[in-house]
């Protein structure tokens, strides 16, 4: 079993005490517009006539910044979120008080109910020391993981492997590689979004046709 929960509980819970409440405070660089963004992509699972009442869970939620930014853009959503970092779940449940939110391991596979749609924004952008084949394995997990809460379908993100540079502790993913897995795997009605300005994509899996 591998250990990149534990590390990544430390990590997030440190960086959300210096930083608190901000892109920093997740990880993310410090560019408002780049974490906006990456909102947006994560709510482009959902059509536009669901906007007002769909259930959504979104894995790794931190300080809920996703439902913040929904509410501004209209969005009336059935927020849950569920963290690793307790310092994390406990300003949300207090800034939030009429959202739902858990700590824990979505792969723990906690009894939170089924969700019309799951997220997961910036939680495979991240491997720490893990080797790239454990990392593989442990992202077919959490995705599987998400797929097992929706009703309807699921977004994530990850590092694309179509850059000039790596670093160490980042999991690069090859765009085609894991859209196959996804299609082979959990659902034929699948998108792939690889034409935003950021190091990464965002691929969308639903049960049925779109």
């Amino acid at each position: 079993m591998t250990d990149l929960p534990k590390k990544m509980k430390a990590l997030y819970t440190s960086k959300f005490e210096e930083h608190g409440p901000t892109p920093e405070g997740v990880y993310w660089g410090p560019e408002r517009d780049r974490f906006h963004l990456r909102f947006e992509k994560m709510l482009a699972l959902i059509p536009d006539f669901a906007r007002k009442d769909a259930s959504i869970l979104d894995v790794g939620c931190g300080f809920a910044g996703l439902l913040e930014y929904a509410r501004k853009q209209g969005c009336q959503l059935n927020y849950t979120g569920i963290d690793l970092a307790k310092n994390m779940v406990d300003f949300s449940t207090k800034t939030y008080p009429d959202a739902r939110f858990h700590q824990g391991n979505i792969l723990d596979r906690p009894e939170i109910g089924k969700f019309d749609y799951v997220v997961g924004n910036g939680i495979l952008a991240l491997k720490l020391d893990m080797l790239r084949r454990e990392m593989d394995a442990y992202a077919h997990s959490i995705i599987r993981a998400m797929f097992s809460y929706c009703r309807k379908g699921i977004a994530f993100n990850t590092m694309t492997d179509r850059v000039n540079f790596h670093a160490d502790n980042l999991y690069y993913r090859n765009p085609q590689d894991l859209l196959t897995w996804c299609m082979n795997e959990l659902s034929p009605y699948v998108k792939l979004d690889h034409a935003y300005p950021l190091h990464e994509y965002t691929i969308y899996v639903y049960r049925e046709p779109f």
